[in-house]
């Protein structure tokens, strides 16, 4: 035999029995357990254990748990986590409210006016079928994050092996999933039983782990963890002292059900970091309770530093070493619009194109008022539906309408109104006539929607008829003698909307240009020429800092002659109340009644927006106008001046306001005060 092969034969014999001797290293599990919002803390402790320089070689979770150790385990770095945890919001996200960006801007205000409004396709309790929440967003959103791992798969091929636990009501076992589509295990994984529908897999109905095993430490020693670093992030029982309310005493409920085997898992951990979060609940989904979570994590994990040194040496690694989870590149995932396609059994997709709705407000000029409504569509091919709405309170109003689309994306719609009004009626800020009226109106119009813009055109038929008309003295110098009154217009108009929200909007535009041609027998008005009109605003939403809004504005109507038909005349009054009281209604600051205008009426302004917290602000409003009964000798006519400061809080069923305002039109200032959103 060849030396030199020998000598090599001898090598290779001798380091083989080297590295036979040499002890392997022992595995590293990470536990995570569940705990709703609380368990968003587990992103900054891995963020602790990247840094300690400890290897990973395994990831175990449990509902919270489980979303950030798939994450994790499918190749995202801690710090990625971190980064979409606080991104996101968490308020939409754990909803089924639609984005409006995503509703064609014809439907937006079927449902946006609502305090309470139920999307759904057939039946108005399938929305409860099995879960208050069916959990699309946050569904869509997991399949978006592991658009890789969209097929089923065996989770030890991860780049880190991966378990999670979800509970099968129809047995009540507990089921460690090792395997399948990702996004689905993880979804899974954290459906509350009664909040989010649950996931139906092969046989079983799959609803939150926390059922059945919180803390998933004995699952990872069946994976072969020699070592289990385990985070917790349960709320201690809380003492009777503490269970005064509903909600208190069903989170302790929930609480112990989700005690099994906890105690036991708890003592089977070799590193056992309990987190501090005392004052949350798993539904602390605000950003405020989200930034505190998080940093309470790295501060339970930085506590435990020297116990991370010791495993460090125990597994006989040198101070130096960095693990292969912190080596690897940042993960990146790119979605291409309108071409992703999410795991079916988390996302559902419907036309939901009917709806229910109630909504409640109150104000210090109207007091409460109720509106309840709603639409049902029969055909989907060619959207054919009916709709109601109703308006309780000072002025009742009903809608009655039908729509079809006869050709795609065309929608051909028949409206009846009718309206009571009992409305007060001002002149430079002084009480004219008290308004007690009746109002029937048939409208027939074809449109054309898209996501942000829409045109329509068509016919309105009007009759009024005074039942009681209160007048002051100088009312006739206002209006002539009010009889009753019929007219018809042919009308067009535009709409533009991109704004982020119907009220208090953060971003985006939003314009409306209506153009009107009125007569009382269908071709002249009182035996002259028909009436021209055109009313129209601007808005845009420019937010120069997270919590800062600017929104600048212009709004304006102008009738062609100084005719004071009722349907005619100009209406000012309020901050954003475009046809609040009346439909010729335009919003000014500093008058919060209803005042009537001359003809020509052209308003520009500002309104700032200071954020404090998430929902709690400060606003100020002021705007500038021309008003006059001469387009010729515009300018030169009167100057109208009104501004509003104020404060707000906005919450689930509209924003909370009070406001001090003055104009030169009223010459005093005046208080406002509201509740819910303006109908």
């Amino acid at each position: 035999m060849n030396f030199k092969v020998f000598t090599w034969l001898l090598v290779f014999c001798f380091s083989t029995t080297l590295m036979a001797q040499r002890p392997h290293r022992k595995k590293v599990a990470v536990v995570l357990s569940g705990g709703g919002a609380k368990g968003v803390a587990h992103a900054r402790v891995l963020k602790v254990i990247e840094e300690a320089g400890i290897p990973v070689d395994m990831v175990v979770g449990t509902s919270m748990g489980s979303i950030v150790g798939g994450l994790y385990a499918s190749g995202y770095k801690a710090d990625q986590i971190d980064s979409l945890i606080r991104k996101q919001d968490w308020q939409s996200l754990l909803t089924d409210k639609v984005d409006r960006q995503s509703i064609r801007l014809d439907d937006r205000s079927n449902t946006e006016r609502y305090m309470v409004s139920v999307r759904f396709d057939k039946n108005p309790f399938e929305v409860m079928e099995g879960g208050f929440l069916k959990g699309n967003k946050i569904g869509r959103m997991f399949s978006e994050l592991t658009a890789d791992h969209l097929d089923s798969i065996d989770f030890r091929t991860l780049p880190i092996p991966f378990a999670c636990v979800a509970t099968d009501i129809t047995t009540g076992n507990e089921i460690d999933m090792h395997s399948g589509i990702l996004a689905e295990c993880m979804r899974s994984s954290m459906a509350i039983p009664g909040v989010f529908s649950p996931i139906k897999r092969d046989s079983m109905i799959l609803v939150d782990g926390g059922l059945v095993n919180y803390y998933p430490v004995d699952v990872a020693r069946k994976m072969g963890a020699d070592i289990v670093i385990g985070v917790d992030v349960t709320s201690p029982t809380r003492d009777y002292k503490k269970l005064k309310s509903a909600s208190t005493v069903l989170m302790q409920v929930l609480d112990l059900a989700c005690a099994n085997k906890l105690e036991e898992n708890r003592k089977n951990t070799d590193l056992y970091i309990r987190v501090n979060v005392s004052g949350y609940t798993s539904a602390s989904f605000t950003n405020t309770a989200i930034d505190t979570l998080l940093a309470r994590g790295e501060t339970a994990a930085r506590e435990k530093w020297n116990d991370f040194m010791e495993l460090k040496r125990q597994l006989g690694l040198p101070a130096g070493y960095v693990p292969e989870t912190v080596k690897r590149k940042p993960k990146q995932i790119e979605i291409e619009p309108n071409t992703f396609e999410p795991v079916p059994s988390i996302y559902t997709v419907r036309k939901d194109a009917s709806f229910v709705g109630i909504g409640a407000r109150f104000d210090n000029e109207e007091l409460a008022t109720l509106m309840v409504g709603g639409a049902y569509e029969f055909n989907h091919d060619n959207h054919f539906r009916v709709g109601v709405e109703a308006r309780l309170g000072k002025r009742l109003y009903t809608h009655l309408y039908t729509s079809i689309n006869p050709w795609k994306n065309w929608r051909l719609r028949l409206l009846y109104h009718y309206a009571l009004n009992d409305t007060k009626l001002y002149n430079e800020g002084d009480n004219i006539a008290d308004l007690n009226y009746h109002k029937h109106a048939i409208s027939l119009s074809l449109s054309r929607s898209w996501r942000q813009l829409s045109i329509s055109f068509g016919t309105l038929y009007k009759y009024v008829h005074y039942d009681d008309l209160l007048t002051r003295s100088n009312w006739a110098d206002f209006a002539q003698e009010q009889d009753n009154e019929g007219s018809l217009s042919y009308f067009f108009q535009m709409q533009y909307d991109s704004q982020d929200a119907r009220v208090l909007p953060k971003k985006g535009m939003k314009w409306s240009v209506l153009y009107r041609y009125y007569t009382d027998n269908g071709y002249n008005f009182q035996g002259r020429g028909g009436v021209n009109t055109i009313e129209g605003y601007w808005n845009i939403a420019l937010p120069l800092t997270p919590k800062t809004i600017l929104t600048p504005f212009v709004s304006g109507r102008f009738v062609q002659n100084n005719n004071t038909h009722f349907c005619l005349v100009n209406f000012i009054g309020g901050i954003d109340t475009y046809g609040h009281y009346m439909p010729q209604q335009l919003p000014f600051a500093g008058i919060n009644f209803i005042q009537s205008a001359p003809n020509e009426l052209l308003f520009g302004g500002v309104n700032f927006r200071q954020y404090f917290t998430t929902n709690s602000y400060a606003f100020a409003v002021c705007n500038y106008g021309f008003a006059g009964n001469s387009f010729h000798n515009f300018i030169d006519t009167k100057n109208m001046i009104g501004a509003a400061i104020g404060a707000g809080y906005r919450t689930s069923v509209g924003p909370i306001e009070l406001n001090l305002n003055w104009s030169n039109i009223t010459r005093k200032v005046g208080a406002f005060f509201n509740i819910g959103y303006m109908f």
